[in-house]
Formats: C-alpha cells, structure tokens, sequence
C-alpha cells in the first residue's frame, strides 16, 4: 500500500470509529491491532478475512485471535 492509499485506509478507519462510536460502540484495542496491521500492509483483507473466518470456525470465537497472529506480534493485546 503506498503511502496516499495507506491515508485514505486511516481516514476510511477513523469515520468507522467515528460513526460506530454514535452509535455506543468503541474499538477494542484488538480492532485498532488488525487496523494497524491493515495500514501496514502486514496483513491485507482478503488475507485478514480468510484468517478470521477459519480460526471462527475452529474455535467458535475471536478470542485469543489477534494474539495468535503473527502479522500482530508487535501488538500489546
């Protein structure tokens, strides 16, 4: 993702939030993991939603599925 792209992935990120946040819901500091992990190209979102869908389907949660990612070992969650 060059670097115009990369601003308009946080800029689309930040009116989610904001428009979330309207509506009573605030980001976990696991959302704001996968965002950062997004804007980096660490992870992509095809990527991201193939992960997601398969560690749902074999847990039947999300928990612990930020910490067992690789692309979010430098994230604190």
């Amino acid at each position: 993702m060059d670097a115009p792209e990369r601003e308009k992935s946080k800029e689309a990120m930040a009116q989610v939030n904001a428009i979330f946040a309207l509506e009573g819901f605030e980001p976990t500091t696991e959302d704001a993991v996968i965002d950062a992990a997004i804007v980096d190209g660490r992870v992509s979102i095809p990527q991201l939603i193939a992960e997601m869908s398969g560690y749902v389907r074999e847990h039947k949660t999300m928990d612990g599925f930020v910490a067992s990612r690789s692309w979010a070992s430098n994230a604190d969650c």
